[in-house]
């Protein structure tokens, strides 16, 4: 019988453990450790995804932005806007923000495209709550807890204002039954919710039995408009079983049409960010960069398709789309023949600090091109080259707002006229082999 040696068991063991660990998380994850921490009186910090594939980051007071995507760096764009922050809320169009100051209630307004100190003018509305988001341009959904506390329920919210109104209003805040759009089982905890404009649906979570369901955004206008409430389960349509995902709720849908569900198991259990086809109702992964199992906040930016982790007031950015970067030597040449593998690299500009990249070919979507990888790397390297792959690469240095172009050609696979000679001293010496292996064969003896 066939026996393995212990050292070749042992080296095999190290060496699954060292590829497990090495593979464990393929993607980036950047640990920020500039993230801005919560404001005296203040125990949390939140954050919200912006156009420019950055980060908002709002502490109980002050007010941060990402300096720029996949960056650890965070400059303030104003203050004063206290209270424990309970979410921010971007408008579909990028222009303003909603803060929300949680139990106190407090409804913020901010423009983002020229932020200011706060003001009492920035308060459109105060409805003590647990989070929210836009359902469009001017409709806010809120997940509200009930005044007894004996569960949640969701409100909407009519905010009217755009670039051209400086002080939106709150148009109306139901002060009676009317206004829960959708009643939670009794007991429900609040939760994240996601709003899917492109697709037609809103999340929502009850955060105590853990049950995920999503409602029509046109149904839920339609109740809003009605003065009408739907029923939970006759009108959510159930996601997969209920103790499944995590407690946090839906707070974002990916490039890919998948769920971002933070928050854990239950209090004190495990905890994590989940990646989740709404499909199928399939955990597809969980992250925990942290590697502490804790409880999650999970914020996801659709632009750069990162998802910004917050753990015990610690951030971690973790870029989904990222590649292995190739490890390939440049040679600065512009021609070269096929089947020659090509190392093309940024050469001769100034690279900043935690730059990105992005390549691109003038004429031709070459994402798809099975020879050709570190589309989002300094290298790009084209396996196998062929005449087609001739023509104008350009990578776009994101952090530099720099473009590099560089053009090459790939020839057919001819010889070289500089071999030709050689070739030809292979072949004389051949025949002469040959000439003197017969004289030899066919010698007579003496």
């Amino acid at each position: 019988m066939f026996r393995i040696q212990k050292p070749f068991f042992i080296f095999c063991l190290v060496l699954g453990i060292c590829a497990y660990i090495s593979g464990s998380y393929g993607e980036r994850i950047i640990h920020l450790t500039t993230l801005p921490q919560p404001a005296p009186g203040s125990y949390f910090i939140t954050s919200a995804p912006l156009e420019d594939g950055t980060y908002i980051v709002w502490n109980g007071d002050d007010i941060y932005k990402q300096v720029s995507m996949n960056t650890d760096e965070f400059v303030k764009i104003a203050e004063g806007y206290q209270g424990d922050p309970a979410f921010i809320a971007v408008s579909p169009n990028g222009e303003i923000a909603i803060l929300g100051q949680g139990y106190l209630g407090n409804l913020y307004r901010l423009d983002l495209q020229n932020p200011q100190d706060f003001d009492p003018s920035c308060i459109v509305g105060n409805l003590s709550h647990f989070y929210g988001a836009f359902l469009n341009e001017n409709l806010l959904i809120l997940d509200v807890g009930k005044p007894d506390f004996s569960g949640s329920e969701i409100h909407v919210l009519s905010i009217s204002g755009g670039k051209s109104i400086s002080k939106p209003v709150l148009s109306r805040i139901f002060m009676k039954p009317k206004e829960m759009i959708i009643d939670k089982p009794p007991y429900a905890y609040s939760a994240s919710v996601a709003v899917d404009i492109s697709r037609g649906w809103v999340y929502i979570m009850d955060g105590n039995a853990r049950e995920l369901r999503k409602f029509s955004i046109e149904d839920i206008i339609n109740a809003y408009n009605s003065n009408e409430t739907l029923n939970w389960e006759d009108d959510g349509i159930l996601i997969g079983t209920a103790g499944r995902y995590f407690s946090g709720g839906v707070s974002g849908i990916t490039n890919d049409g998948l769920l971002i569900i933070g928050g854990s198991e239950g209090f004190m259990m495990p905890g994590g960010i989940q990646e989740v086809n709404p499909l199928t109702g399939e955990i597809l992964k969980v992250w925990d960069p942290a590697g502490n199992q804790g409880y999650y906040s999970a914020f996801y930016n659709i632009v750069g398709d990162s998802i910004l982790g917050i753990v015990s007031n610690q951030g971690y950015l973790i870029l989904r789309s990222y590649e292995e970067c190739p490890d390939c030597l440049f040679v600065r040449k512009s021609i070269y023949e096929a089947g020659t593998d090509i190392c093309l690299d940024v050469f001769g500009m100034e690279i900043p600090a935690n730059p990105t990249f992005r390549w691109s070919k003038v004429g031709e979507n070459i994402e798809l091109n099975p020879r050709i990888s570190g589309i989002n790397c300094k290298k790009l390297f084209i396996y196998n080259s062929q005449p087609e792959d001739s023509g104008t690469y350009i990578c776009e240095i994101g952090n530099a707002k720099a473009i590099y172009r560089i053009t090459i050609k790939v020839t057919d696979k001819n010889v070289p006229a500089s071999n030709y000679f050689g070739i030809l001293i292979g072949v004389f010496f051949i025949i002469f082999t040959g000439i003197v292996l017969l004289h030899k064969k066919v010698r007579v003896a003496p």
